[in-house]
């Protein structure tokens, strides 16, 4: 794939998009010196790749995100320094729950019904015996609030726990309504758990005995507790409240929600990872869109410069992304729903992706062009479109 491009002309496509239908979508600040590949592919990243495991359960790739994502290194280059950590991404962090080692986290014993389906209420009526049982485990006082698809499992002070319970609901319907999905599909089994912790002590407790997972470096970390298509789909979201910052915690939940929502569509099938970055970056500023203009510098840097973006859109779904690869995967995002009636093509586009096809395919299906077409239309769009209305 060639690294510049120089298509000063506007073709058709962008001139078709025009100013008045840009929807310019972003996430956390994250301000970099280093511009280099190995900066994109992930020398630096806020998501932990390492294999973890732990007694009587198995192991599982981790996504967390760091405690502060504008964390820089020494050098101000976002290299790693003590205490950050490097790696990639991955599905979470993966719990097998036919061999979890606490009672309540395994599947009930009458979970199908006789026609096959899943019994949703013993689900749910068994992922709400885990409150008493954290609760003794890890001397907590964790309560229980519950909306039509989260049960909210949190110590955190009541206001916080307020806006949490307005938060979910609101940002499942901004998934459906902004990816034309119909709210009544059902995304994952029983209800989304969401445990919100007053401390961070509690956070990485828990983290550790529940899900074998050390939370030292996250700032917030979702994980998939089934790695098995053939049994019911199930999701918690783990966020340390103690910072108190209201906006970053409605942003580190808009990442988060958006990974558990979109691992869990359809099936369970792993995204590229640039669309999985790309997705949960772009609904943290469809829930603040204060933070959209951060998002656009280095994708229009990039693309002024004629930056190729090739190792980012053939990153392994395992591999790390440095934060400027954030704010390029949002505007990939941005870019394939910019266009006219482009929402129901992004929906085809997922969809293929879900049912087994490759990029190439699913691109090619979806919107008439492959993985190539994408990275120059995307080169044209952020330097002439996005470049030239700020």
């Amino acid at each position: 794939m060639t690294a510049n491009f120089r298509l000063r002309a506007k073709p058709e496509w962008a001139k078709a998009l025009g100013a008045a239908c840009l929807l310019v979508i972003g996430g956390a600040a994250c301000a970099l010196g280093a511009e280099s590949d190995a900066v994109l592919r992930g020398a630096a990243c806020d998501i932990s790749g390492r294999v973890l495991s732990a007694p009587a359960k198995p192991a599982g790739a981790a996504r967390a995100e760091k405690a502060d994502p504008a964390d820089k290194g020494d050098d101000g280059s976002g290299e790693p320094t003590k205490g950050e950590e490097s790696g990639g991404g991955g599905k979470g962090v993966v719990i097998n729950i036919e061999s979890a080692e606490f009672e309540p986290w395994r599947l009930p014993s009458n979970y199908k019904n006789a026609d096959g389906t899943w019994n949703e209420e013993s689900l749910l009526a068994q992922q709400k015996k885990r409150l008493d049982f954290m609760n003794e485990k890890l001397s907590a006082r964790l309560k229980l609030s519950e909306t039509p698809h989260y049960l909210i499992y949190s110590d955190a002070p009541p206001a916080i726990t307020s806006a949490f319970v307005k938060m979910c609901e609101a940002l499942y319907g901004n998934l459906c309504k902004q990816f034309a999905i119909e709210p009544n599909e059902r995304i994952w089994d029983g209800k989304c758990i969401l445990l919100l912790f007053g401390s961070r002590s509690l956070f990485m407790e828990y983290s550790r005995v529940f899900d074998g997972h050390d939370a030292t470096n996250a700032g917030a970390y979702f994980a998939w507790e089934c790695n098995n298509a053939k049994l019911p789909q199930l999701v918690h979201i783990c966020i340390p409240t103690d910072a108190g910052n209201l906006r970053r915690l409605q942003e580190l939940f808009a990442h988060e929600g958006t990974h558990a929502f979109f691992q869990l569509y359809k099936k369970p099938v792993t995204l590229p990872l640039w669309l999985h970055e790309g997705l949960a970056e772009f609904m943290t500023v469809v829930n603040d869109p204060g933070l959209k203009k951060q998002k656009q510098e280095w994708a229009i840097t990039f693309a002024k410069n004629g930056r190729s973006i090739d190792g980012i859109l053939n990153a392994a779904p395992y591999s790390g992304f440095a934060y400027p690869a954030y704010n390029v995967s949002y505007t990939l995002v941005d870019f394939l729903l910019a266009g006219p009636g482009w929402k129901v093509k992004f929906k085809k586009f997922i969809e293929l992706l879900k049912a087994g096809k490759n990029q190439d395919e699913a691109l090619q299906a979806a919107y008439g062009f492959d993985i190539s077409g994408l990275e120059e239309r995307w080169t044209v769009y952020c330097r002439d479109v996005l470049g030239n209305n700020r």
